[in-house]
């Protein structure tokens, strides 16, 4: 009588394909976790585009300049009108009586771990990688607080060209050029 042998694994052959598994794993992470950091990065070049786009409709919409902000550790901004009600003090809805009605403001943050750099400006290095954020209603809205970074002005020109430059670990830095007087935006990741 001739007996059947059992198909099945042998502990040595399941713990191969286990070993397998994990160097496989472990190599596909670093490229993962840059692709997931490039994400981050388009997020946070988009939302300063975005938050330009809407100064700068606003400044003609309104007849009145508009001022685009940034903390000064490189992780939020801020729009607003030019107007020092709106930058100084207390009140982050600006001023309750202000004859053009009130300002469209904008306080934003950047994804995590995103940094910028305006105007060649390196953000501030003691900063961590991965900060913790205080919810932003939570600061006071002070000059101190925020850098001018760009005014649009009412006819939607800027007199100054500005460029930012956006960074996150593992990945190559993009940079956002604003050309002041026709508005125009471009993007362009470093080599």
């Amino acid at each position: 009588m001739k007996t059947k042998r059992r198909s099945g694994s042998t502990l040595i052959e399941i713990i191969l394909v286990m070993t397998i598994l994990v160097i496989i794993s472990a190599m596909s992470i670093p490229s993962l976790q840059s692709m997931y950091g490039s994400y981050k990065l388009n997020a946070g070049v988009d939302a300063v585009r975005s938050g330009w786009a809407d100064a700068r409709a606003r400044a003609i919409e309104e007849g009145r300049p508009y001022r685009f902000s940034v903390e000064q550790d490189g992780s939020s901004y801020r729009v607003a009108p030019h107007q020092d009600d709106y930058w100084t003090g207390g009140s982050n809805n600006g001023p309750d009586d202000d004859p053009n009605g009130r300002g469209l403001i904008l306080e934003k943050s950047l994804p995590s771990g995103v940094r910028f750099a305006v105007n060649g400006e390196p953000s501030n290095p003691n900063t961590p990688d991965e900060p913790t954020r205080d919810a932003l209603d939570e600061k006071p809205v002070t000059n101190t607080n925020w850098t001018t970074a760009v005014v649009f002005e009412a006819d939607g020109t800027s007199k100054h060209d500005v460029g930012v430059q956006f960074s996150v670990r593992g990945c190559k830095a993009t940079t956002l050029q604003l050309r002041g007087m026709t508005g125009t935006v471009s993007v362009k990741t470093d080599k």
